[in-house]
């Protein structure tokens, strides 16, 4: 029962490794975005797909979001928001990446990255009650609870071969 359990605990950790991946590729390309000529591209691009069909009317929710949202951003923010993505999905996508490949070292680092962001996560929370940032914050103390179990799995894992 107890490898029921600890396969368990693995499938959720490659899942939340596969997640930060894939969140990872999508902050880095919003950053870029953001930090280049590509964002007026981007930004008619979703207007583009908001009139359309696709999403409905003018009026529905993912088009007011990108007009009160993303067109009225001043400059200094868009970089800082750019930048900021642009650095953390790239971490993450280096550490989830290495925390794939099982190297020890990344364990404790991804921890401590996460938890940095975290910290901010928290203090933004604070001042902007964002409930997107909330659900945010509840998943990166989940992976760093995952990551912290697989860590303790990895090193027992090592520490047998390395005794054999």
């Amino acid at each position: 029962m107890k490898w029921l359990r600890e396969t368990y605990w693995h499938q959720l950790f490659e899942a939340g490794v596969f997640f930060k991946a894939l969140n990872s590729t999508w902050e880095t390309l919003t950053g870029i975005f953001l930090l280049t000529a590509l964002r007026n591209w981007f930004t008619h691009t979703f207007i583009y797909v908001g009139v359309s069909e696709f999403l409905g009317s003018r009026d529905d929710f993912p088009f007011t979001y990108a007009q009160n949202h993303l067109m009225h951003v001043p400059p200094s923010s868009r970089v800082f928001i750019g930048v900021y993505l642009l650095f953390h999905g790239l971490m993450n996508a280096f550490l989830s990446y290495n925390l794939y490949r099982d190297r020890l070292w990344a364990f404790p680092v991804s921890m401590s990255f996460t938890s940095a962001f975290f910290i901010y996560q928290v203090y933004r929370l604070a001042h902007t009650h964002s409930p997107l940032l909330l659900v945010i914050s509840i998943l990166d103390i989940a992976f760093i609870v995952l990551t912290w179990h697989e860590y303790k799995r990895q090193e027992k894992k090592q520490h047998a071969l390395k005794n054999n």
